[in-house]
């Protein structure tokens, strides 16, 4: 079967043959046939264009709307099909124009350079639509949740840029690729001077990828750059942190794996949040429970019925067994974890009693609610038991 090119080469020998028979000036009728079938190529593109964009398309619309497989939707949302589309009219351009332009090379290269140019600005732009793609795809899976990809996709589309634009310089200037890559050698120093923030982060990139330092979301605390706040976008040289107060803050990525900072990723994963606080008990008020305390105590439902007068306990341990008891039932601690009600090591400011617990509840405000109204509580409660929370006079 002849292809088009073949039809194409017979017809602009033929044209102009026919022309001439009819009496046709030789001259002029080369410049009809020229003129004839230039507009005749330009006319096979726009169809090609039309079939494609109008008929083409339309038919991969349908058919990705009545798929069940999602990822064909991705594609076609992030226009991979579309700008494919692209590259119809200038394959006819390139391999018919040609043809009737034979005895105008310096027209013939220009075409051809910038059909060649175009095709390749276009194979650039469906390479990044399917990247997008394929990031897409990976960030619905229960990995891509975890961990971010951006980084290697920022490095997989600078190296596209990077051989794009030495293709593209191939291409204007007629130089052989391996010859561009061999003068780029004598450039090394300057080209890592240059781009040290990218190559530096996308080592960083890497690292924290690889050991899933930071996520996008993530709270992160940087006291010494007085930074707090959440991860809302990871490049390949900087992590962009929205603290909270609003404000956002710009750190190169090479920070995170150069420098300390706190990620309170930890919290959103543990079963609690820990609730770490003392209260100090002035040791000048400290001594053992009489019988009639221990009473008073039982009668207002402050110690249980167990609790023998006759059993030597100071007051404060009287204290800590009510306290202890009554934050195991407030239900708000997670008592498969760390539970603790203790003293610490006394100071000239007293006697710390610490509770060192879990909250099953990690919300801040909420979290910030139940120790508030713990230590109201303990305030309101160590007169009760003869103690006093310690005060400088």
């Amino acid at each position: 079967m002849m292809g088009i090119d073949e039809f194409f080469a017979q017809l602009n020998n033929s044209a102009e043959d026919i022309l001439t028979n009819f009496g046709v000036n030789k001259d002029i009728a080369h410049l009809v046939n020229v003129l004839v079938l230039s507009i005749g190529v330009a006319i096979l593109a726009i169809l090609a264009n039309y079939i494609t964009k109008k008929i083409i398309i339309r038919f991969i619309k349908k058919w990705v709307d009545k798929s069940n497989n999602p990822y064909d939707d991705i594609f076609y949302e992030k226009g991979v099909f579309n700008k494919l589309s692209h590259l119809a009219p200038a394959i006819i351009i390139a391999q018919l124009a040609p043809i009737p332009l034979n005895d105008f090379p310096a027209l013939i290269g220009f075409i051809i350079t910038a059909t060649n140019v175009y095709m390749l600005v276009v194979v650039i732009m469906v390479l990044f639509s399917t990247i997008n793609a394929l990031q897409e795809i990976y960030d619905q899976t229960p990995m891509g949740k975890q961990r971010s990809i951006k980084g290697y996709v920022q490095v997989v589309k600078s190296v596209i840029y990077f051989v794009g634009a030495l293709m593209l310089i191939s291409i204007l200037f007629k130089k052989d690729l391996s010859s561009l890559f061999a003068g780029l050698t004598a450039f090394a120093a300057v080209l890592m001077f240059v781009f040290k923030d990218a190559i530096l982060g996308l080592v960083a990139g890497i690292q924290i990828s690889s050991n899933d330092l930071i996520r996008l979301g993530d709270y992160i605390e940087i006291p010494s750059k007085n930074i707090e706040g959440n991860v809302v976008d990871i490049k390949l040289s900087v992590v962009k942190i929205l603290n909270s107060n609003k404000t956002i803050s710009i750190l190169p990525v090479y920070y995170f794996v150069s420098d300390t900072y706190h990620n309170w990723r930890g919290l959103e994963m543990a079963e609690g949040r820990r609730l770490r606080r003392s209260v100090n008990l002035d040791m000048r008020t400290i001594r053992f429970a009489e019988q009639n305390l221990i009473e008073k105590l039982k009668s207002q439902g402050l110690l249980p019925d167990t609790i023998s007068s006759e059993t030597h306990f100071t007051n404060a341990k009287l204290f800590r067994i009510h306290l202890e008891t009554y934050l195991r039932n407030s239900q708000y601690f997670n008592l498969n974890m760390t539970f603790l009600v203790r003293y610490l090591q006394p100071t000239e400011n007293g006697l710390p009693l610490e509770i060192f617990a879990y909250t099953k509840d990690k919300d801040l405000n909420r979290f910030e609610s139940i120790q508030s109204e713990i230590f109201e509580y303990i305030i309101a409660t160590v007169p009760s038991f003869d103690l006093a929370i310690y005060q400088r006079a």
